[in-house]
């Protein structure tokens, strides 16, 4: 499952929330709202903060749409994503799927309000 909202628009922050066992096109689904979200925002960068919840391994197949959505955010024109994630195992596998895209601007956060502080204030 996946949800897609703007959280700040002054500050231009965008919320996608995965939860459960994400499937790859549900990877197609949410990139989708998020370029009607970003259309709407009305602007070249934005900040993303992403949380993961009961989030089951990804799959080889979704694990490969991840690194191409963030490779595809990030020519968006995202500029910090702060990612709230409840398992080891999922930072391990973000860290990883970050680093084959080649997002170097990832910071992980144990809850929501630190993550949201830390975008409004960068």
């Amino acid at each position: 499952m996946w949800e897609a909202t703007i959280i700040d628009k002054k500050k231009k922050i965008v919320g996608l929330k995965w939860s459960g066992n994400v499937k790859k096109e549900e990877v197609h689904q949410a990139n989708e709202k998020l370029e009607q979200l970003i259309h709407q925002l009305n602007t070249s960068s934005f900040n993303l903060l992403v949380e993961l919840e009961n989030l089951m391994a990804f799959s080889k197949e979704t694990q490969a749409e991840i690194v191409e959505q963030q490779k595809w955010i990030l020519e968006k024109g995202m500029n910090q994503a702060a990612v709230i994630a409840d398992k080891a195992t999922t930072k391990m596998q973000l860290k990883r799927t970050a680093k084959t895209s080649n997002h170097q601007n990832e910071h992980h956060f144990d809850n929501y309000d630190e993550a949201l502080a830390f975008l409004q204030n960068n």
